[in-house]
């Protein structure tokens, strides 16, 4: 692993407990924030380290890097030290050239998707037992739901409509 980017955003990681994480595994880092949306990946990797700072948006860590034994060991330390990072995105030949903004966007995107389908997931584990064994609309609005999670393609407008219809279903 190269170099790691670390937006801050509006959390409260400590920049303390990060220097020394990154230290400790030896890992080059360098923070980005608001000033840098307009600049590719490619180009932020390039320039030389500055400071920390606060942010609009959620934290967000860019790693430049590929092999997955180390990334996955990094997560594990970041994790041991309590440096909670939810949105990441390791460097590709197709988003190298992408500005910050446009693969927060995705990231941020792709993180709402998968927090609906958790929470579908959730729902659909713990159901109302006495709904299930007395409702056949009920059993028959969870086992739908339950379909839509084995769709990897199912859109998150219809999570939504899942997830509503679960959490509003009346006897």
């Amino acid at each position: 692993m190269n170099k790691v980017l670390i937006y801050l955003g509006t959390s409260n990681l400590k920049e303390k407990v990060i220097e020394d994480v990154f230290k400790q595994i030896g890992i080059e880092i360098n923070y980005i924030d608001d000033d840098d949306l307009e600049n590719t990946l490619e180009k932020l990797l390039e320039l030389p380290r500055k400071e920390s700072k606060k942010g609009k948006r959620e934290p967000f860590m860019f790693i430049d890097g590929d092999n997955v034994d180390e990334i996955k060991n990094l997560e594990s330390i970041l994790r041991d030290n309590n440096v909670k990072i939810e949105r990441k995105a390791v460097k590709t030949k197709n988003n190298i050239s992408w500005t910050l903004r446009a693969l927060m966007d995705e990231v941020d995107e792709e993180f709402e998707y998968f927090q609906l389908r958790d929470h579908l997931y959730n729902l659909i584990m713990h159901p109302d037992k006495e709904k299930l064994k007395k409702d056949p609309d009920y059993l028959k609005l969870m086992s739908m739901a339950f379909s839509l999670l084995e769709d990897q393609n199912v859109g998150k407008d219809i999570l939504e409509i899942a997830i509503k219809s679960i959490e509003n279903f009346k006897n």
